[in-house]
């Protein structure tokens, strides 16, 4: 079986604005199961090892999925540069659970997709963001953490943040 490689897979979020994704499947002949990796803070979909590990899961029988948060500092024109600032000073969770939502949404519906079978894995801040959504969308099943934070509530309060500041 081929190798089904789809990148820069344009998704429209109406409550942030319009980022890309990429899957990796193989044809199968039955619906496979739906792993979306969720990136981390100042990180985007093909950084590092990420196009490996997507092509390891595909090979192995998942429909894998990973994408650009809206607002992580890369654009769809230039997704593997750190090159729109302004967006990514205006980033914060709730964009980037809206945008998770977009592409469980866009891919679950995909043909070639077991929609009872949705497993996030998060990666860094990603993790957390993927630990909350599990919570929230009862369509996931499974979670896979890649040295998630342990918390998002990570910022200095009171005389420590004046201080840093």
């Amino acid at each position: 079986m081929n190798l089904i490689i789809e990148k820069n897979i344009y998704l429209e979020n109406k409550e942030t604005r319009g980022f890309l994704a990429d899957a990796f499947y193989k044809e199968a002949g039955q619906k496979l199961p739906l792993v979306i990796f969720v990136h981390g803070y100042k990180g985007y979909k093909d950084w590092g090892a990420w196009n490996l590990m997507a092509k390891k899961f595909a090979e192995a029988g998942f429909f894998f999925v990973k994408f650009n948060f809206s607002h992580n500092g890369t654009t769809a024109d230039d997704p593997d540069h750190f090159g729109d600032l302004e967006a990514f000073g205006y980033n914060n969770y709730s964009k980037e659970l809206s945008d998770l939502g977009v592409v469980i949404d866009h891919f679950s519906k995909d043909p070639h997709v077991d929609d009872e079978k949705i497993v996030l894995i998060g990666h860094s801040r990603g993790g957390g963001i993927s630990i909350i959504k599990t919570f929230e969308d009862e369509r996931i099943n499974g979670l896979i953490t890649l040295a998630s934070v342990d918390t998002l509530d990570r910022f200095p309060k009171g005389e420590a943040l004046s201080d840093w500041k």
